[in-house]
């Protein structure tokens, strides 16, 4: 109960606590989402005035008056006339706008296509330079975005902007001619000051707004530092009263954190919150924060924790005193009656039980109680009969264990026995299995020597083989080489015809030269020469029929050197053909003896290891018939100290009283 009470306390604290919070925060962002909207309004409503007068005739007729002349000089005689001729115009309308609203003068505002502004409505003079008010235009480019956004796209533009004196509320119109050629925009204004102030002017809250520092440098009108304080160096407070903030940090804090978003937070008898400030393109560029006294919800959420405390402690005392006289009756007398026959079981008496009068869990758990006692009683007897039994079972164990240990003995004497024979056997195995292994190996190397020599011998065959290739080819050859001088030795008979031929000629030439006479005698030198010639070329022939004929005779002596050769290549070849069979035969027979040796070691070292099986299990059945007799010992030793137990177990059953 008091868990509980506790934990009603910080759930209902916890709770209160968020009541509190979401009563209070929640009104503030609501004003949050009014003051954004009324921005969204106002934003709108400037927009749309801004339109009404980007259409005009007079605002298009003075734009292109300005036009016509040098819209980037300040001075420009066009400019200076539309911005009188606008003046002119717009009077009777701005008068009239004044007059019926109330509200002061419409901040209307034009600019030209170069970021330059034409001229201010609400100004009697353009701009204030040293001290004197002038009619020019000036340079705006550098810090109002909006103008160059709406000259550049064409399009209108709606939302806050930051300009020389802080926070204001713009809706921007392009201005074209009725060709669409783009002249510059119309602008109205409204300061967001006033704004806020108007609807928070019946709330109780207290309204600041920051800006941010980085956008100081535009608003020129903010850098007065007593008339707006920095905080942190960060923020430039626009409005609200300095002094009346609490704590510094915690202030900073919930200024960081309201850039992101709305954020609600209490300190002590304060709720602030804060929220972001947007210009038209969604960039934040200050906070706004609303502080208000939460005294009376912190009074009115204490007095309801403290009655509930104070009713909780008013149940908590009426069910305890509740409790306590039904736990005085229904637990306590029964209690006592269970600690009485308690106390009976702890001697040993076994003939009492518990009187059941209700049917609560105390009455159970007394029923219980009686059924526990009921089969204790019904437990010891038997426990006092199996003792009974467990004496004299033990006697005759004790003797059987004296029998079984003299056997047990015996039996591990025997197996000893055996086990040392089949030692002496597995070693017999062991160096059989070594000899096995060693004639494996010898095999395996014969055969791998034989299928050496089968690899070496059948090299030798082909190289056999090319050879007799070879000087096949060769015999073929020098055969060839005998025919081809037998035909050169027929055409050296032809050409020894031609020279008797011509020696004959040449004769008979000579001898009609000497018959001519003088006119002969060149002849005669002539047929001179040619027979010299066939002489020559007989003697020659002669040689060349001597060389050639040495030629056909170490033709024909090659020739039986070739033939004889060719024998003794194709006995070679028989030779290595029978000596490859040979081997062949061999490294068959060196496999079949590899594999008896195989089988030889498999067989030997399945032999071993059968005999090591069979050792190690008589070593087993050894140590086993030890542990076996070391058992039947401390058997028989656990026997007497089991009849001592089931003696002092008589002495015990005997105090129960059934």
């Amino acid at each position: 109960m008091l868990v509980m009470f506790s934990l009603g306390c910080l759930v209902t604290v916890n709770q209160l606590n968020k009541l509190k919070t979401e009563m209070i925060s929640k009104p503030m962002e609501n004003s949050m989402a009014v003051l954004l909207k009324s921005v969204e309004f106002t934003a709108q409503q400037v927009l749309e005035k801004s339109s009404l007068f980007s259409r005009l005739p007079q605002v298009i007729e003075a734009f292109e008056l300005a036009h016509s002349g040098d819209i980037d000089d300040p001075l420009s005689p066009q400019s200076q006339q539309a911005r009188q001729m606008l003046r002119r115009d717009l009077k009777e309308a701005l008068d009239g706008y004044e007059t019926l609203t109330g509200s002061g003068k419409m901040k209307l505002h034009f600019h030209l296509p170069n970021g330059r502004s034409l001229v201010r409505m609400w100004r009697k003079q353009q701009i204030k330079l040293n001290g004197k008010w002038e009619d020019r235009s000036d340079d705006i480019s550098d810090f109002r975005q909006t103008v160059l956004d709406v000259n550049a796209t064409g399009k209108p533009v709606k939302g806050i902007e930051l300009g020389r004196g802080g926070f204001v509320i713009r809706g921007l119109s392009p201005v074209v001619n009725t060709n669409g050629k783009p002249l510059g925009s119309v602008e109205v204004l409204f300061d967001f000051a006033p704004l806020v102030k108007t609807l928070f002017a019946h709330d109780h809250y207290l309204v600041r707004l920051y800006m941010n520092k980085s956008f100081l440098s535009i608003t020129h009108r903010l850098q007065d530092n007593e008339k707006y304080p920095l905080v942190d160096d960060r923020y430039v407070q626009v409005m609200g009263n300095q002094n009346q903030i609490s704590s510094k940090g915690t202030f900073l804090s919930l200024l960081d954190q309201g850039q992101n978003g709305f954020i609600a937070r209490l300190d002590g008898k304060k709720a602030m919150a804060a929220f972001p400030i947007k210009d038209y393109k969604s960039k934040q560029v200050g906070v706004m924060t609303l502080e208000t006294d939460t005294s009376y919800e912190s009074a009115l959420i204490r007095n309801i924790i403290v009655f509930q405390v104070v009713m909780l402690f008013v149940i908590l005392f009426v069910m305890g005193g509740v409790c306590s006289l039904f736990l005085s009756r229904t637990v306590l007398q029964p209690v006592a009656g269970i600690m009485r026959v308690s106390k009976k079981l702890s001697h040993g008496d076994l003939r009492d039980e518990i009187g059941v009068v209700s049917t609560d869990e105390m009455g159970h758990l007394s029923k219980t109680m009686n059924f526990m006692i009921q089969a204790v009683r019904e437990m010891v007897g038997k426990i006092i009969e199996v003792v009974t039994r467990l004496t004299a079972n033990s006697q005759e164990i004790n003797t059987a264990l004296q029998n079984q240990v003299a056997s047990a003995s015996e039996q591990s004497a025997s197996v000893t026995e055996i086990t040392s024979t089949m030692a002496e056997f597995s070693a017999s195995s062991q160096q059989i299995a070594e000899h096995a292994n060693r004639v494996l190996t010898i095999a395996e190397e014969a055969l791998a020597h034989a299928n050496e020599g089968e690899r070496s011998v059948s090299l030798v065959g082909d190289k056999m083989e090319e050879i007799y290739t070879d000087n096949t080819q060769t015999v073929k050859g020098v055969h060839e080489l005998g025919n081809k001088t037998r035909e050169i030795s027929k055409i050296m008979g032809i050409i020894n015809n031609i020279a008797d031929q011509t020696k004959l000629i040449a004769f008979n030439a000579a001898l009609e030269a000497s018959s001519a006479g003088e006119a002969g005698k060149r002849f005669g030198v002539v047929a001179v020469e040619i027979r010299r010639l066939a002489e020559n070329v007989e003697a020659s022939t002669r040689e060349t029929e001597k060389r050639i004929t040495e030629i056909q005779d170490a033709v024909d002596h090659m020739m039986l050197a070739s033939e004889k050769n060719t024998g003794c290549i194709n006995e070679g070849l028989s030779f290595t053909s029978h000596t490859r069979d040979t081997l062949v035969n061999i490294v068959e027979k060196s496999q079949d003896t590899r594999d008896a040796a195989q089988q030889i070691t498999l067989s030997t070292q399945q032999q071993k290891t059968a005999s090591e099986q069979v050792v190690q299990a008589l070593k087993e059945i050894d140590d086993s018939g030890r542990q076996t007799t070391r058992a039947i010992t401390q058997i028989g030793e656990n026997g007497e100290v089991l009849n001592q137990l089931a003696s002092q177990l008589q002495v015990l059953v005997k105090d129960f009283k059934l």
